[in-house]
């Protein structure tokens, strides 16, 4: 399972940096492909660069896909995989749907449009506990302006998306019904029609990808479904910035097919903490620290090769 935008804390990689050459190795490509610095971002920040979306988006698929390059080379094959939001271009690059260079240029240029489609104009998101989709969509209904369900995270979080004033409405008839409210640090209203116009550009530049069908299945976000064929691949792509995460069903269909352990790939432990809201007796094993790496390695009785 590969995060999205919201797991990025300064230092993430740092130590895996550090640790292990299969990971400089892919911060040094990904930072001469997309001319970020990405080491210092991700290690030094300051938090308010790091957070900057067109930072981010990048910072993370670059921890991510480093991780992943280090797991691949002990011998881990996964079955299948599936990632939160920008975390599916990750996927479908660790699947080889994409190749490196271009699932860095798409997510680069994903995270440009996101933030530049905000910066004339106000959008949030939040998430809210405890109240379920039926009756989070009847106070929608109730309010005056634009705010959709961005993401289906888990049974009892759901995250929502749009402009400021319309949120906040939303947030007192939830706390009213019931509900927990978190502001989420972000720059925009993801996965909302307000990113139409920034949708329609990413998608003039997912048409000169060279896109190839993945080596394992991706749960995509939009439909909940496997992404298995190159035009399943590419529709996903042009539809997700728009579309609500419905990583909830990704998880539940995940569940009925998957029989071996999870693994969280990429910095943090939120995709974590979902699945166990989502799938109780499900193990997942993260991979923040060559600590981390180490016990997950030891219970799979492969070693690493990548120092």
């Amino acid at each position: 399972m590969f995060p999205g935008q919201g797991a990025q804390t300064v230092g993430m990689g740092k130590a895996l940096y550090q640790a292990f050459a299969t990971v400089r190795n892919t911060f040094e490509q990904a930072s001469d492909l997309s001319g970020i610095n990405l080491s210092k971002i991700c290690f030094e920040g300051p938090r308010q660069t790091l957070n900057a979306t067109e930072n981010t988006q990048p910072a993370i698929f670059t921890v991510s896909l480093a991780i992943y390059a280090l797991l691949a080379e002990a011998g881990i094959k996964p079955q299948w995989a599936a990632g939160h939001s920008l975390g599916e271009l990750s996927a479908l690059t660790a699947a080889g749907a994409l190749h490196m260079d271009q699932g860095l240029q798409l997510v680069c240029t994903r995270g440009q449009l996101m933030a530049n489609a905000f910066t004339n104009r106000d959008g949030t998101m939040a998430a809210i506990e405890n109240l379920d989709a039926s009756a989070l969509s009847s106070l929608i209904k109730q309010v005056e302006g634009q705010v959709w369900i961005a993401n289906f995270n888990a049974p009892g979080q759901i995250v929502v998306s749009g402009a400021p004033q319309a949120l906040e409405q939303l947030s007192t008839l939830a706390k009213i019904a019931g509900g927990r409210i978190t502001r989420l640090a972000v720059s925009g209203a993801f996965h909302t029609p307000m990113l139409a116009a920034a949708s329609a550009s990413f998608s003039k530049l997912v048409a000169t990808i060279n896109i190839t069908a993945p080596d394992f299945p991706v749960i995509g976000n939009v439909q909940a479904n496997p992404l298995t064929t190159v035009e399943l691949v590419r529709e996903e792509l042009n539809n997700q910035m728009c579309s609500s995460v419905y990583w909830t069903q990704s998880m539940a269909l995940l569940s009925k097919i998957q029989d071996g352990c999870f693994i969280e790939v990429g910095p943090g432990k939120i995709l974590k903490g979902l699945l166990l809201r989502n799938v109780r007796q499900a193990q997942c094993w993260i991979t923040e620290t060559p600590k981390d790496i180490e016990m997950l390695l030891k219970n799979l009785g492969l070693a690493c090769t990548g120092q």
